[in-house]
This record gives structure tokens, C-alpha cells and sequence, in this order.
């Protein structure tokens, strides 16, 4: 605002970005002098958290992160440390994150704050957003055995409480010397009888005897295609209830946790629908979408007779021109490089234009993003006509290919990676399941070692 005193009558507009103002609040206007500020009292909330969003990581004194994430009692000084990691971000800026304070309380398995480690300030170990906080307890050999509960809690300069960390995540356990644990905060297939566990590292496989295959992370996916999708365009084909939308997602949120930006095109369903569903999945996009690492484009909304409420939106799906200019203006400006586009889904244009015109779409878009050292992922469906789809495997870097299907009466899924240009792939049908809090889980015959 003007360092100018207001006087009456005088007019002031206001933006808030990073903020909500609670139903029922108030904002007061006090006015200055010549020899006092005037000054805008406005409620805020949500304007500090954690980046990414309720995402806290449990680290040893050397960094790693275990996996089971267990730590031994025996553990002599100095290794006896529980190093608690966490990325906040604010919206007011470094001074702020400075005046206040980020503090970690850990609970014991009974659920009591552990002397020694409560409300503990976390030392900030970076200048620029997202802030780098660390915390670290040394727990004494005599603590109770079991899984123990990490909270984190900010407050802001004023001392106001703005944020609080409750979890899912931030889950640790502390075993005698010796102990194998029932593994805290995974897969939920250990409760089944007859399913063993084994750590690697990319993640954690666990083995079913009864069918001698192995429950592997979505982070297998990358051994399908020998490495990561880093750029080109990228065609995912499948029938209804494939899971098409998911692996896009999942993709999506790969790169996003690798701090690209991402642009994510959604025709087939509302913006709002797609956060509550891939939050559903355990894919939490509200930190990446407040530090402008991803931008939706609305496609949907008008097609279904309402008001958008994104701040890219087109009025038809069927406008070609209109949507390939709302793609390139949601590119972050001065950090476009690298930017990967996600388009769900190229069916919903099939009806409202030429066949001609949607693989000239794909075709340019795909340059753009590959121009920009990114990547274009593209859904589609069997609705889409042969021809235009024979057209978009053709000129496709990648072609994942999925299917929904029926066997001895259970629904099952499953996926190939039918093309990959310039690298050799794991070829051949790999089954996958999508869990609740989870999404994909493959099916594998061997683990990665």
C-alpha cells in the first residue's frame, strides 16, 4: 500500500491471493493521520503450511530415509537420533517465516507428548521458499516400544497458531535390537495371511505366496519404461474404468514432487473433482498449486452449463485456437522450462470437432511442450476415431497402453508400454491394482533390486 495517509472519502482496493476470509468476519478500516499509518486489518487463514501438503519426512542422523521406517533402541549415541524434516511455505514472505516459529511435538505410542520433544522449536536451514525445517530428538534407550506420532505446528509472528500437522505420515517406530516389525504406515496387504515383505531400494515389494508375484510401488513404472518420461509427447489409450485418468495423475504428481511445473488440461470432469479425487489417492496438489508449480485449465465447466471458478478456463472444448492459448498463458512465466502438460482427456473433443483438427492439436502442442524441454500426456479412449488414434501412436514418443477386464468373474487391470522411442522397455501386459490412499500397486513377477 501507499506509505499516504488515507483521508475520508478516500478509495482503496485490496487483492488477497494467499488468503480467506472466515464467513461471518470482519474487516475494519482505521484511519491515519499525517504522522500515522493507516492501516487494513483483514482476517487471514491458510497462508503458511506445509510444501507439499501434509508432508512431513523421518529421517536418521546420516539423512536416509529407512524403510520400514523403524529405528533400534540399542542405538548407541550418536545414532540414536529421529531427524524430522519439513518444507513450510508463506505467503507473507521471509521475515514472516523468520518471526514466527515451527515447532514438532512427538507422541509417544500411548499417545503422550515425549519429554524432551515437545513442542520443540525446528531450526530453518534455508532462505528461500519452500523453507527447509529440521528438528532432531536423541531417544534414550529405555523409551517405549512401538509407533510414535510426529505433530507439527506453526505460529505466526503475532502468535497465532495458523497451521497444525496431525498426519497421515509422520509415523516412526522405535523396535529392540533384532526385532523384524510389522512394518508402520504401509501397504495394507500384511494383514492378509500367507503375504510376506521385503525391503529394496525403490520402495517396498511384498510377496504373495499363494500367486509368486510381488506387490510393488507405483515407482515400478519407471522400470517399465527403463527410466523416467523426461520429455515428447505421451499417448495413453484405454477402455472405460482402465485407470487412464490415475497413471496420468500419478505421473503428474511424480513430476511435481521433482519440482516441475505442471499444467493439467482437464475436459472430462471439474477441476474441483479432480483435487478431491487425487487426494483420495494420497496425491495432495494444494502446496504445488499456491507456489505456482501447477495450473489447471478448465475445459469442463462450460460444457457442463457452469461458471468456472479456474483462472484459465475456455468456453468450448470444441475451440482449438482458444484452448491452445489458454495452455500457453497458464505456463509459469520465467520458469517455463521443463513444463509438463497433462490432458484428460482427448475424448470429449472428438464430437465437438474435425478429426484432423485434434492430431494438428496434439502435434502442435506436443512440439511446444518438447520445444520447452517438457513433456505432453494425452488420454484417450476407444471412442476416439481408429484413424485419428493410429495417427497419435505414430507421432507419440510413448504409447501406454491399459485395459479393464473381466477374469473368473473379478475385475482386474493391466498395462503395456507399446512404444517408447529411442529406449529399450519391459515389454508385455503388467496386472496393477488402484487402492484407496495408495493408487497404483503393480503386480510384479520379480522385485527390483
Amino acid at each position: 500500500m501507499s506509505p499516504t495517509p488515507l483521508i475520508e472519502q478516500t478509495s482503496i482496493a485490496i487483492e488477497i491471493y494467499a488468503s480467506s476470509v472466515p464467513p461471518g468476519a470482519t474487516i475494519w478500516l482505521r484511519w491515519g493521520a499525517s504522522s500515522a499509518r493507516s492501516l487494513v486489518v483483514v482476517p487471514m487463514s491458510d497462508y503458511e503450511g506445509l510444501f507439499p501438503a501434509n508432508t512431513i519426512t523421518v529421517q536418521d542422523r546420516a539423512g536416509n530415509i529407512p524403510i520400514p521406517p523403524y529405528f533400534y533402541l540399542d542405538a548407541a549415541p550418536p545414532n540414536n537420533y529421529v531427524v524430522v524434516k519439513a518444507f513450510v511455505f508463506s505467503a507473507l514472505g521471509t521475515t514472516e517465516i523468520q518471526q514466527g516459529r515451527v515447532n514438532m511435538t512427538i507422541h509417544d505410542p500411548n499417545g503422550r507428548p515425549v519429554r524432551g520433544a515437545t513442542n520443540l522449536t525446528m531450526s530453518i536451514a534455508t532462505s528461500t521458499s519452500p523453507y527447509e525445517f529440521i528438528a532432531a530428538w536423541s531417544y534414550p534407550s529405555n523409551s517405549t516400544q512401538g509407533t510414535y506420532l510426529v505433530y507439527i505446528d506453526m505460529v505466526d509472528s503475532q502468535g497465532n497458531l495458523v497451521y497444525s500437522f496431525r498426519g497421515p505420515g509422520g509415523t516412526f517406530g522405535l523396535v529392540p535390537p533384532g526385532f523384524v516389525p510389522f512394518p508402520y504406515n504401509i501397504l495394507p496387504y500384511l494383514v492378509v495371511a500367507g503375504v510376506g515383505g521385503i525391503g529394496t531400494v525403490g520402495g517396498v515389494f511384498y510377496y504373495r505366496r499363494r500367486s509368486k508375484s510381488y506387490l510393488a510401488p507405483f515407482g515400478h513404472f519407471n522400470t517399465l519404461t527403463a527410466g523416467e518420461l523426461d520429455g515428447g509427447t505421451v499417448s495413453i489409450e484405454g477402455n472405460t474404468g482402465s485407470g487412464k485418468t490415475i497413471l496420468s495423475e500419478q505421473l503428474m504428481f511424480e513430476d511435481l514432487k521433482r519440482g516441475r511445473p505442471c499444467i493439467f488440461v482437464s475436459t472430462s470432469d471439474f477441476p474441483s473433482n479432480v483435487r478431491s479425487g487425487m487426494k483420495s489417492m494420497g496425491l495432495e496438489v494444494k502446496g504445488y498449486e499456491q507456489s505456482g508449480l501447477l495450473t489447471f485449465v478448465d475445459g469442463y465447466s462450460a460444457e457442463a452449463g457452469q461458471e468456472s471458478t479456474e483462472k484459465f478456463s475456455v468456453p468450448s472444448i470444441g475451440d482449438l485456437t482458444t484452448l491452445g492459448m489458454k495452455i500457453s498463458s497458464s505456463l509459469p512465466p520465467q520458469r517455463s522450462k521443463g513444463t509438463s502438460l497433462y490432458f484428460d482427456s482427448l475424448v470429449p473433443l472428438a464430437s465437438k470437432t474435425k478429426p484432423e483438427s485434434i492430431v494438428s492439436f496434439v502435434q502442435s502442442i506436443g512440439a511446444k511442450m518438447k520445444g520447452i524441454g517438457g513433456k505432453a500426456v494425452f488420454t484417450l479412449g476407444p471412442s476416439v476415431d481408429p484413424m485419428v488414434q493410429k495417427q497419435l501412436e505414430d507421432m507419440s514418443d510413448c504409447v501406454v497402453q491399459m485395459e479393464a477386464f473381466e477374469e473368473r468373474g473379478v475385475r482386474r487391470r493391466r498395462l503395456k508400454i507399446a512404444k517408447l522411442r529411442a529406449r529399450r522397455h519391459q515389454e508385455g501386459w503388467n496386472v496393477f491394482a488402484i487402492e484407496d490412499g495408495k493408487g497404483i500397486i503393480f503386480y510384479s513377477k520379480k522385485p527390483k533390486t
